[in-house]
């Protein structure tokens, strides 16, 4: 007489092939929603930025009277994300206040000395970095670093240049 059904080898086998892919399905899900957390987190930082650059614009040149490393116009210091948006007067709810909490960003111009500055005609280097993230248990601060060039010419004329 024949039976129906399966072998405890095979329960077994389907178990196991079962399992797998359940952790694999898994795997790729965490993972999907890791890289969809950090998307918001820079989505987040170039808000930030965007609200930094309307409050602080890089300056044109000619209002850049004394030497760019030292100027207040174009060396900002830290500031927080909350601060920029009073400072708007944008008014943003308690959500989007909680999103930008703990960012923060500043811009400085690169250290350069004269000579390279004569080399290079005049052109400065400005990094505007936003950060956010880190804590107590030893997570490290993100960050997103902006690059732009700002050319002070010698004639007093110039202007900025992009990312």
């Amino acid at each position: 007489m024949r039976r129906r059904g399966f072998t405890l080898i095979e329960v077994l086998i389907a178990s196991v092939v079962l399992t797998l892919g359940l952790l694999s399905a898994l795997a790729l899900f965490m993972q999907s929603q890791r890289m969809m957390m950090a998307s918001v987190r820079f989505e987040t930082a170039q808000r930030v930025l965007n609200y930094f650059e309307m409050v602080h614009p890089i300056p044109p040149p000619e209002q850049v009277t004394e030497d760019p490393l030292d100027s207040e116009l174009l060396n900002i210091s830290e500031e927080r994300a909350e601060d920029l948006c009073d400072q708007l007067e944008i008014e943003l709810s308690p959500k989007d206040r909680e999103l930008i909490s703990g960012y923060s960003v500043m811009r400085e111009v690169d250290d350069i000395d004269d000579e390279e500055i004569e080399r290079n005609g005049g052109i400065y280097t400005v990094r505007t970095t936003v950060k956010w993230g880190g804590n107590l248990r030893g997570m490290k601060p993100e960050e997103e670093v902006v690059v732009k060039l700002w050319w002070k010419g010698s004639s007093g004329g110039g202007g900025s240049g992009g990312k």
